[in-house]
This record gives C-alpha cells, structure tokens and sequence, in this order.
C-alpha cells in the first residue's frame, strides 16, 4: 500500500476542517494499519473546531472514537492479523514514568492523544500501536464499537467517583459521557440515579437506559428534586459531565454533607466562584472532589466485557452517520444537537 492517498478531514486552525488528500501513514514494526469503519464525533472535536484547543497544532487529523478493520500489520505484530475487527485506545504514553508504571497512563508525563498531539480517526486509515488496540466483541456492529471509547471514559469516572452499592448519584448532563455513566453505574450497583439535561430527548433515553429519574432545568429546580429524593440529604455522589462553571458550581449544592464530587467535563470557560460560596461549603461540607481524565489501566477491557455481555447498549447512543465529505454537515448536527443527535459518527 506504499505511495496511496486516503482522504481525512483535516484540522487547518479554528473553524476550519477540510477535506484533501493525505499520504498512508507509515506503518511501523509494532503498528497496525487500522482500516476506519466508524470514527465518532466527541465534545472535545467540537471544542477543537470552535478554535478552543490551543494544545491543538494544524494541520491535524482529529477523532479518536475509533472502530475498524486491520488492513496491515507491522512485522512484529503478534496478537492481530489482517482483516480483524478492532476498536483503538488512543492513547499513546511513555511505558515507563511513575504513572505509566502504576496502570495511570492516561496523566503520563509524555501523553499523546490519538486525533489532538497526533493524526486521528477521521480517515480512511490510522496507523495505532499494537497494545492500545482490541478486538470487537462478538457481532458487534462496527457503529457501536465506536460508542467503547466513551463508555471506557464511563467506566473510569464511576470507578474515579468510587460509587457504592445503593448510593444516590446525581449526574449533570445527559450527553453520550453522561449516558454511559449512568448506565455503567447501574451495573456498579447505584441505589437511585437522577440526572439532568435541557433536552427532553436525551433524558428519555437516559430514563431508558439507568436514570430513574430525570430532571429537564428548564422546567424543574434540580436542587428540589434532589432534596425529595434524598430525604433532604443530597446524593452521595454527584457528577458533572457537562463542562460549565454553572453547573461545577451546582455541585456543591447538590451533594450530601460528607459526599463525593467527581468533575468530568470538559471545561474552557475561567471558572469564577463569587461570592465564594463553593469554597466555602467544600470545607463546611468536608467534600471530596476528585476529576478523571479519559481512562487508565482495565478501563477498556471493563468497557469490553460489559459490553459482551449485554450489560449496556452502545447502540442506543448513535444517531447519525456520515461521510467524511460531509463534515460540515456533520459538526452542525452534533453542535447545534439538530434532529435529536446524541453522537454522530464518521463511516469513511
């Protein structure tokens, strides 16, 4: 396959993405050559194409939810051969800092991110190293593998979060990440699950999937319902899966005295807390407040096994699906969540 072009959609600087023309990646001895079937379209991809990811260098491929076929191997490649069905951790960091060292490799040193520090999913082809890649399970559709990467995500927060069995979780935003929350928390053995969104569409799927009550705020008082289903404590554990100072801040108020925070959204906005009342009730309250980034050690292979077995549906959460050249088309629709998005893939 020397010497091909593929087409990907390439990052050129804020809002700019353009579809062109790019070589094959090269493909080394330990890589494979990953044959994209589905690439989905994440909050951070949105970010990037509003211009609010300055760790982002043009020209760039983004993606990074990735599903696909093997279509070459590098000649030390043991564990996969051409024509396997694969999902890719796109993640690639040093092997050998205290992090990596410990299963944390997602906070090492030397991170790389498959779609932000190198080329990603949105193309016909990724070359990706051996060990960040797995094989589907089962008959799983190529367009719901793709949904393992942020259920990977979910697994990580609702391990980071700590949940116990009969806890009352509250989880801000009803996004694909809050949805696989929900649903991985449930398996975990979440007492009572709220949580809460502006768009009836997705809290009735939440409601589908693990939510057993949803709140839309712009028509109910969170803190209310709370309060009712809590006898008046709070949750024992709240997350945020939105990535706002509002809603960081609403945290607070929502959590039981003695309770867990855990923030999962992606925040670019300066977060300002005045009067300081967040600071002080995180002291008043003796709250913990952890944050997760992506996924570490057994995350995937949890996400992997949940999925076999049927214990969350990955296919609830995909709603639509274009070509590359579609790309602007397909921003808006996951942008402006036209036509009841909830994630949009790529099928180059």
């Amino acid at each position: 396959m020397q010497g091909i072009v593929l087409r990907a959609i390439v990052y050129d600087g804020p809002g700019k993405l353009v579809v062109r023309d790019v070589p094959k990646p090269q493909v080394g001895t330990d890589y494979l050559l990953i044959r994209v079937k589905a690439a989905g379209i994440c909050g951070s991809d949105l970010e990037l194409a509003r211009g609010l990811r300055p760790d982002v260098k043009p020209p760039r491929i983004p993606g990074h939810e990735i599903s696909g076929e093997v279509a070459e191997v590098g000649s030390q490649v043991t564990r996969f051969k051409v024509g396997d069905r694969v999902v890719v951790e796109p993640i690639i960091s040093c092997g050998t800092c205290r992090n990596c060292i410990v299963g944390r490799y997602n906070i090492c040193k030397e991170l790389k991110f498959m779609g932000v520090h190198t080329d990603g999913a949105f193309a016909e082809f990724l070359a990706v190293p051996e060990y960040r890649v797995y094989r589907i399970p089962g008959d799983l559709p190529y367009d719901a593998a793709a949904i393992l990467e942020p259920t990977a995500v979910g697994v990580h927060i609702v391990s980071r979060a700590e949940i116990s069995i009969g806890d009352n979780i509250v989880i801000l935003g009803a996004g694909p990440i809050g949805l696989q929350i929900a649903q991985v928390a449930k398996k975990r053995g979440a007492g009572y699950i709220i949580m809460t969104d502006v768009l009836d569409y997705r809290l009735e799927l939440a409601k589908r999937l693990a939510a057993d009550r949803v709140v839309n705020v712009s028509r109910e008082d969170p803190l209310e319902v709370v309060k009712e289903a809590t006898d008046g404590e709070g949750a024992d554990v709240v997350i945020e899966a939105i990535g706002r100072s509002k809603t960081i801040m609403q945290t607070m108020d929502l959590v039981r005295i003695g309770g867990k925070i855990l923030i999962a959204g992606l925040n670019v906005e300066r977060f300002v807390s005045d009067p300081p009342t967040f600071w002080m009730n995180l002291s008043y309250k003796e709250v913990t407040v952890q944050s997760s980034r992506s996924y570490a050690a057994g995350n995937w292979s949890a996400a992997i096994k949940l999925a076999s077995r049927g214990d969350i549906d990955l296919k609830a959460l995909v709603t639509h699906k274009f070509p590359l050249e579609e790309v602007s088309r397909a921003f808006k629709v996951a942008d402006k969540k036209l036509e009841n998005a909830i994630k949009v893939l790529f099928t180059p």
